[in-house]
C-alpha cells in the first residue's frame, strides 16, 4: 500500500473511531434516562419537597396554635379568678387575651389554608409518582438494549484504537504531523479521493499536471484549492 493510501486508510478508521466516541458518550448520557424521564424525576421530587414543607408548615402552625390555646385559657382562668384585681393589670391582661385570640385565629387559617395546598399537593404527587413508575418501567426495558450496545460500542473502539496504533507505526512521521493538522482544520477530512479529475471534498478539478503525480501515490499532492491531501484509489 502506498504512502497515501495509507493515509486514505488512516482517516477512515479515524473517522468510524470518532463516530463510535460520539456514540459512546451519547450512550453514557442515556444511562441514567432520557432528558423527558429526568425530567420527571425532578419534578416529582420537587413536589414531593414543597408537600413535606407545607406539611411542616401546617404542623408548626397546629402546634402553635394549641400552645396558644392552652395560654388563653390560662390567662381567662386567671382574669376570671379574681386573682387580679388591679384595673391596668385586669386591662392588661385582657388586651393579652384579645391578642392571642387574634394570633390564634391567623394561625388556624395559616394551619387550614397549608392543610388544603397539601391536599392539592398529595394529588399531584400522586399522579406524578404513578406516570413516573411507568415511564421508569418502560426505561428499564429499553435499559438493556442500550447496556448492550455500549458494550459492543466499547469493543468496537478499541479494536480501531488497536488498529490505529498498528497502521501509524507504517507511516512517515513529516506526513502524519501534515495528516493531523489538516484534520484539525478540515472538519476531520484530511485527504480527499481523485474522482473524473476533480477534489471530492471541494468539488473543484485538479490541474492536469497533478494528476499524475496523486495517481502513483508516492508524494503528498495538495489540492490548490481547498489544501487536502489527494488520494487516487
Amino acid at each position: 500500500m502506498n504512502p497515501i493510501a495509507t493515509l486514505y486508510r488512516l482517516q477512515e478508521i479515524d473517522t468510524t473511531w470518532d463516530k463510535i466516541r460520539r456514540r459512546i458518550l451519547q450512550l453514557q448520557k442515556l444511562t441514567g434516562g432520557s432528558p423527558e424521564l429526568v425530567q420527571m424525576r425532578e419534578q416529582t421530587q420537587a413536589t414531593g419537597a414543597e408537600l413535606e414543607n407545607v406539611r411542616k408548615e401546617q404542623r408548626d402552625a397546629e402546634a402553635e396554635s394549641g400552645s396558644l390555646a392552652e395560654r388563653i385559657q390560662e390567662s381567662e382562668t386567671l382574669l376570671m379568678g379574681g386573682q387580679v384585681r388591679n384595673p391596668k393589670e385586669l386591662e392588661a391582661l385582657q388586651a393579652s387575651i384579645e391578642a392571642m385570640r387574634r394570633h390564634k385565629g391567623a394561625l388556624d387559617d395559616r394551619s387550614v389554608e397549608a392543610m388544603v395546598k397539601a391536599d392539592e399537593l398529595g394529588q399531584r404527587l400522586a399522579t406524578q409518582t404513578s406516570n413516573l413508575d411507568g415511564q421508569e418501567d418502560e426505561w428499564q426495558s429499553k435499559q438493556q438494549a442500550i447496556d448492550e450496545e455500549m458494550q459492543k460500542r466499547k469493543k468496537e473502539y478499541v479494536y480501531l484504537k488497536n488498529m490505529r496504533e498498528q497502521i501509524v507505526k507504517d507511516i512517515d512521521g513529516k506526513m502524519l504531523e501534515q495528516y493531523e493538522y489538516l484534520r484539525g482544520r478540515k472538519n476531520g477530512i484530511a485527504v480527499a479521493k481523485l474522482e473524473d479529475g476533480s477534489c471530492t471534498a471541494c468539488h473543484m478539478q485538479v490541474p492536469v499536471g497533478q494528476i499524475g503525480s496523486v495517481r502513483r501515490g508516492d508524494e503528498l499532492v495538495a489540492c490548490a484549492a481547498c489544501g487536502r491531501i489527494l488520494f487516487a484509489a
